[in-house]
């Protein structure tokens, strides 16, 4: 897995007047950096969300001094709870009446045993769920702008983690608690339940691009990244996780070309709807697990018993 270093984001994002962007978790990392990198491209608005209302004030003034013509708006949002993901997803149709550009970043990574507000394992709920939710609620605006325009995406964030889950994938039957019955084996129990969520993801990707053709959906793995998801555990975790990835780790700054690839690619630029990338615009090869119809027709189901109470109506 190797990074495609010809990629030149100065050179190749194209220019963005008239865009307006979405994203999750943009107070830091990955979300900051990629804002910092879109911007420079003059999108007509970014709106990101996190839950560090500080954290964000300081990305909006730093984007408004690098980028002055580019307006820029924080939705706060805890994506632990369904609840706050659909008044975030309101608050954005009150802010905007066009969206090109939906990024699904924000996401946890290992961590404790925990539940959402709603009850879901927390890596579930927080990497998967919630931005099904706001798929799911915002949809009707994204395919209103793709029939005007032929460039609208919708980018959920992956990770090489997919490939790591438990026996069949996802287990569906015990997603409302914690999890901690998984068989451990080699792989501890947490970076089971990270991997059968961002399994999840790719699934989502798919059914999205045969479901909802007039937007085109990528997803992607973003590469190996010097971030707080990593930096800030505990130390055999962080071995384990450096030495899975060693000789593949980038700086940050490059840790953002795969989406911003993604988001702001010619349409029929080597980019198919429906499938994953890595480093940058490489296709990934898949699982049996990530290949499956009838997976993906069950996490469908799934999602829309979950989801069935949200709407804008």
């Amino acid at each position: 897995m190797g990074l495609n270093t010809s990629y030149d984001p100065d050179k190749d994002i194209p220019d963005l007047s008239g865009k307006v962007i979405f994203m999750t978790g943009g107070t830091a990392g990955l979300g900051k950096e990629t804002i910092a990198t879109l911007a420079k491209h003059n999108p007509q608005h970014i709106v990101f969300t996190g839950r560090n209302a500080e954290a964000a004030k300081a990305v909006v003034s730093e984007t408004k001094t690098t980028s002055p013509s580019v307006k820029v708006s924080f939705i706060e949002c805890d994506q632990t709870s369904l609840a706050s993901v659909k008044s975030a997803s309101t608050q954005l149709l009150e802010l905007v009446d066009r969206l090109d550009i939906f990024i699904a970043n924000a996401g946890i990574m290992g961590g404790d045993p925990g539940v959402s507000k709603d009850g879901h394992e927390i890596q579930f709920a927080v990497n998967y769920l919630s931005h099904a939710l706001f798929v799911k609620l915002l949809l009707p605006v994204l395919e209103r702008t793709a029939s005007t325009e032929n460039n609208v995406r919708i980018i959920l964030l992956s990770s090489v983690g997919f490939r790591f889950t438990p026996a069949g994938g996802i287990v569906f039957k015990d997603l409302k608690s914690e999890q901690t019955n998984l068989p451990i084996g080699i792989m501890q129990a947490k970076w089971l339940r990270y991997g059968q969520s961002k399994l999840a993801m790719v699934l989502h990707a798919q059914d999205l691009a045969e479901r909802h053709p007039l937007v085109t959906t990528l997803c992607l793995h973003p590469g190996a990244i010097s971030t707080g998801l990593i930096e800030d555990k505990p130390m055999f975790d962080r071995w384990f996780l450096k030495l899975a990835t060693f000789g593949q780790r980038v700086p940050l700054n490059q840790g953002v070309w795969n989406t911003c690839w993604a988001a702001t690619a010619p349409a029929g630029d080597q980019l198919k709807s429906g499938d994953m990338y890595e480093p940058v615009g490489v296709p990934m090869k898949g699982t049996k697990d990530s290949e499956s119809a009838k997976l993906r027709e069950q996490l469908r189901e799934w999602t829309e018993k979950e989801l069935e109470r949200y709407s804008h109506e």
